[in-house]
C-alpha cells in the first residue's frame, strides 16, 4: 500500500469524517497488479514449457525470454518508462522481425516438398516402413468393447477368426496372445470414430498369433504380418531386409542415399548455405528467367507509379478549378475504383478483356476490326497488366495531389494571373514544382509497394504466358512476388528457393523505404 493510502486510512477515524476509497481497494489498487503479473507469469511459463516438451525448443526458448524480459520491465520501478514501450517492441518482435528471421532461414535451406521433414522425422518414417515378405497374411480387423476394456478381433481370407485376451485403452505392455475360436459376432464392435481416437494405441498394438506370427496395424480396419523394412546399425546406417543394402544419411544433399549414389525418399531440410542465391544467379535454367522477371518487375513498377501518377496529378489539376460544377461528385466517381475490394474489380476487369466476351475487344472490333489475344501475347498481357495497375493506383495519387494543389497559396496564382499566365505556364511554373518535392517519397514508396503486387497479378493473368526455357513454373508476367509464390506453392513447391526470392526483395523494398524515409525528413514545408 502506498505511503498516501496509508496516512487516509489512517487518519480517517480520528478526522471523523469516512474515507473517500474503502479499505478494499486499496487493497486492490496494491495486489491488484501483482496477482495480474504472477497469473500471466504463470500463463508464459506454462506456454514455453509446453512448446519446449513438444519438440519446440526455439519457440519455448522464445516465450521464455519474453517472460522474463516482461518480467523485469514490469517488476522494476527503474523500468517504469519501458513498460509503455515493451508492448510495441514486443509486437514488433513477433510480427516483422521474426517472420524476416525466419524467412532469412528458410533460404539457406533446401525446405521443398522433398524436403518438408527433419533428419529424426525422415528416419523415423524409414524405420516404420514396412514390407510383405513371402507368406505374409493380411487380416480384417474389429475393435470389440468388453465394459470399459476391448478385445481385438482378426480374420483371414480363409475365414479364421482370432480374438485376443482383454486389454485397457491405454495398452502399452507386451504382445496380446490371438487365440483361434470359432465365432466372435460383430454386432457389438467399435464405429470408426473410436477407432480413429484410438489409432495411437492401436497403432502400439502386437498381436501374436498361433503360427508364431506377429500382426501388426496396417489401416483402420486391417492388420498384416509385414517387417520392418529397415534396420539401423550402430554406426546409423540403415539396412534394408529385403535386398541387403545400406543406406546413409547425406547431410549435404538432405536424402539418405545407397551406396551407388541413389536417393530415397523422403528427403529431409539441411542447411545449403548461400546456394539458393547461387542458383539463382548461375543456373542457367533459372538465372535467365529470373533476372527477365526481375527486369520487368522494375519496368512494371515504373510505369504504373509514373502514369497512376500523372493521371491523377491531371485529374487532380482539373477537379481544383473553382468554377467547375460537380467537383465533388467526379471526386467520388473517381474514387470508386479504390473503395471495391481488389480481388473483386481486378476479376471484373479480367472479364472486360476476354479475347471471344469481352468489351474491350468488342469495342476494339467494332471500330478497328481487331480482336487482341490479351492473355495469349507477352507484350499484350503485360500492358493490359499495366492499364489495370493505373486503373487501380490513380484515385490515390488523384486524391493525394488534390490535398498538396489545396495547400498552395492562392496568392501565387492571382500574381501569375495579372502577369498574364495560362493554366499551362501556372501548372508547369507553380503547381509542379510545389508538389514535386513532397510527393516524392510517397511516389518511391508506391515505387516499392508495386514490387509485392502479387495478387493482383494472380488475379488477372496467373503469370502466364509462360516462359518455354525454364524448369520452374515462371511467367512472363510474374513480378518478384508472384515468381516466390509459384515456386513455393505450384510445382516442385520450393520454398528455400521461394525465401532466397523473397529476401532479396525485401532488400530492395528496404532500401526504397529507407530512401523514402530520408527523403521525406528533407523535404520540409511547401513554401
Amino acid at each position: 500500500m502506498s505511503d498516501v493510502s496509508q496516512a487516509v486510512l489512517a487518519a480517517a477515524p480520528d478526522l471523523g469524517v469516512r474515507p473517500m476509497y474503502p479499505r478494499w481497494r486499496a487493497y486492490a489498487a496494491l495486489w491488484g497488479p501483482r496477482a495480474i503479473g504472477l497469473a500471466a507469469l504463470m500463463v508464459g511459463l506454462g506456454v514455453a514449457l509446453k512448446l519446449y516438451l513438444n519438440g519446440q525448443w526455439l519457440f519455448g526458448a522464445i516465450a521464455l525470454a519474453v517472460v522474463c524480459v516482461g518480467c523485469f520491465v514490469y517488476m522494476q520501478a527503474r523500468s517504469s518508462a519501458w513498460r509503455f514501450l515493451f508492448p510495441g517492441l514486443l509486437a514488433a518482435s513477433l510480427f516483422v522481425l521474426l517472420p524476416i528471421a525466419y524467412t532469412a532461414s528458410l533460404s539457406t535451406s533446401n525446405y521443398s516438398s522433398q524436403n518438408l521433414l527433419t533428419f529424426s522425422r525422415a528416419t523415423e518414417y524409414l524405420l516404420t516402413s514396412r514390407y510383405m515378405p513371402e507368406g505374409a497374411q493380411r487380416y480384417g480387423f474389429a475393435l470389440l468393447p468388453e465394459g470399459k476394456r476391448y478385445r481385438a478381433r482378426l480374420e483371414n481370407d480363409a475365414g479364421e477368426i482370432f480374438l485376443s485376451d482383454v486389454f485397457a485403452p491405454g495398452h502399452t505392455g507386451k504382445p496380446l496372445t490371438m487365440k483361434r475360436v470359432s465365432d466372435a459376432p460383430l454386432d457389438g464392435q467399435a464405429d470408426t470414430a473410436t477407432l480413429i481416437r484410438s489409432v495411437g494405441v492401436l497403432k502400439r498394438l502386437v498381436l501374436q498369433l498361433p503360427d508364431g506370427s506377429a500382426a501388426q496395424m496396417s489401416s483402420l480396419r486391417s492388420f498384416d504380418t509385414s517387417q520392418p523394412l529397415y534396420t539401423r546399425r550402430a554406426d546409423g546406417a540403415l539396412i534394408n531386409q529385403q535386398d541387403h543394402t545400406a543406406l546413409r544419411p547425406n547431410h549435404s544433399s538432405g536424402y539418405y542415399e545407397t551406396e551407388r549414389g541413389e536417393k530415397v525418399a523422403p528427403g529431409f531440410a539441411v542447411s545449403v548455405g548461400a546456394t539458393q542465391f547461387v542458383k539463382l544467379l548461375t543456373d542457367e535454367g533459372l538465372s535467365q528467367p529470373f533476372l527477365r522477371v526481375f527486369g520487368w518487375t522494375l519496368a512494371y513498377s515504373a510505369l504504373t507509379v509514373l502514369l497512376s501518377f500523372a493521371a491523377g496529378l491531371a485529374l487532380a489539376t482539373v477537379l481544383s478549378w473553382q468554377e467547375l460544377r460537380w467537383r465533388e461528385t467526379y471526386k467520388l466517381l473517381f474514387y470508386l475504383p479504390s473503395a471495391v475490394p481488389m480481388m473483386i474489380a481486378v476479376l471484373i476487369v479480367k472479364m472486360m478483356f476476354f479475347t471471344n466476351t469481352g468489351e474491350v475487344n468488342a469495342v476494339l472490333d467494332t471500330v478497328f476490326g481487331i480482336r487482341p489475344e490479351w492473355f495469349q501475347s507477352p507484350g499484350l498481357a503485360r500492358t493490359m497488366v499495366v492499364i489495370v495497375s493505373v486503373w487501380l493506383y490513380f484515385p490515390y495519387m488523384m486524391m493525394l495531389c488534390l490535398g498538396l494543389i489545396r495547400a498552395i497559396p492562392q496568392e501565387l496564382y492571382e500574381a501569375s494571373a495579372l502577369a498574364g499566365a495560362g493554366p499551362l505556364t501556372n501548372f508547369t511554373h507553380i503547381t509542379l514544382p510545389l508538389i514535386a518535392r513532397p510527393i516524392l517519397p510517397v511516389l518511391i514508396a508506391c515505387f516499392a509497394s508495386t514490387f509485392n503486387n502479387a495478387g493482383l497479378i494472380n488475379y488477372l493473368t496467373g503469370g502466364d504466358p509462360s516462359y518455354l526455357d525454364t524448369r520452374d513454373p515462371i511467367g512472363m508476367t510474374d513480378l518478384l512476388s508472384s515468381t516466390a509464390f509459384r515456386m513455393a506453392f505450384t510445382g516442385g513447391s520450393n520454398f528455400g528457393l521461394a525465401a532466397a526470392i523473397s529476401v532479396l526483395l525485401f532488400l530492395i523494398v528496404a532500401v526504397l523505404a529507407f530512401a523514402s524515409l530520408r527523403l521525406t525528413r528533407n523535404s520540409g514545408s511547401l513554401n
